[in-house]
């Protein structure tokens, strides 16, 4: 087994950022290598991070989820975890390879679910 995953969280709702942000180091198994709340402005500092995973909201203004990751391209893309509300985007989430696909609010045991794949 590898040793501790370094995640990114990107969600334009501060509070779900902030809570993911406490859950995954609760884990024992996560640390947090940034946040961001403006997905735009999070494709620098994802690809500047180095993550392991990023869990990625998909309604956010600016860009969605899924223009993140094609902003972000193929070749800087972690693993992606999306965490939202709706569930209408479930297939199309596994299109672009996400590990998992968490609805908000994200309990503790989905999340260590996430990370277990």
């Amino acid at each position: 087994r590898r040793g501790m995953l370094t995640a990114f969280v990107v969600d334009d709702e501060p509070l779900a950022v902030k809570r993911l942000a406490r859950m995954l180091p609760e884990t024992g198994r996560v640390t947090v290598a940034g946040t961001s709340t403006d997905p735009v402005e999070a494709v620098a500092a994802i690809r500047r991070s180095g993550c392991d995973v990023l869990f990625l909201d998909i309604e956010m203004p600016g860009y969605n989820g899924f223009q993140l990751l094609e902003a972000l391209g193929p070749r800087d893309q972690p693993l992606v975890v999306f965490t939202t509300a709706f569930s209408q985007y479930a297939l199309q989430a596994f299109d672009v390879n996400s590990i998992a696909y968490l609805l908000k609010p994200v309990e503790a045991a989905a999340l260590e679910r996430a990370i277990d794949k």
